[in-house]
């Protein structure tokens, strides 16, 4: 979920397909062999729209997936304040600046959650 709230916030950007407006993050290098499960967002996104059209944003169906999956595994659970916006846009420049690369070490990680107000206990969680 951190790789989708690290570029310009939780908007759900990770999701876009790249257009002929912009490369998106999918393939950018901190998310490759990393970020995957996009299809499973789709499913949810579909079935949720059959019941609500236009209530529920990809962005608030990730955010609520980041929690159920680390809940599931044993992990905390937290309320997940709803509401976000989906981006319209995405920037794979962005996520190669904003994201930890994966061949960061565990000081320059905490370092980088730190920098955004995140403990390394956060650290933890937010990546599995």
């Amino acid at each position: 979920h951190f790789h989708d709230c690290f570029v310009n916030g939780c908007d759900g950007s990770i999701l876009l397909d790249d257009t002929s407006s912009f490369t998106g993050e999918k393939n950018a290098r901190p998310n490759k062999n990393s970020a995957r499960g996009f299809d499973v967002i789709d499913k949810i996104k579909s079935a949720v729209e059959e019941v609500c059209p236009g209530v529920v944003s990809c962005a608030d169906i990730l955010a609520i997936a980041a929690r159920d999956s680390v809940h599931i595994l044993g992990g905390p659970s937290w309320n997940v304040k709803l509401g976000r916006r989906d981006s319209r846009t995405a920037s794979q420049s962005a996520a190669n600046n904003g994201i930890p690369p994966p061949t960061s070490n565990v000081n320059q990680l905490i370092s980088r959650f730190n920098s955004l107000g995140l403990s390394p206990k956060d650290l933890v969680a937010l990546s599995g």
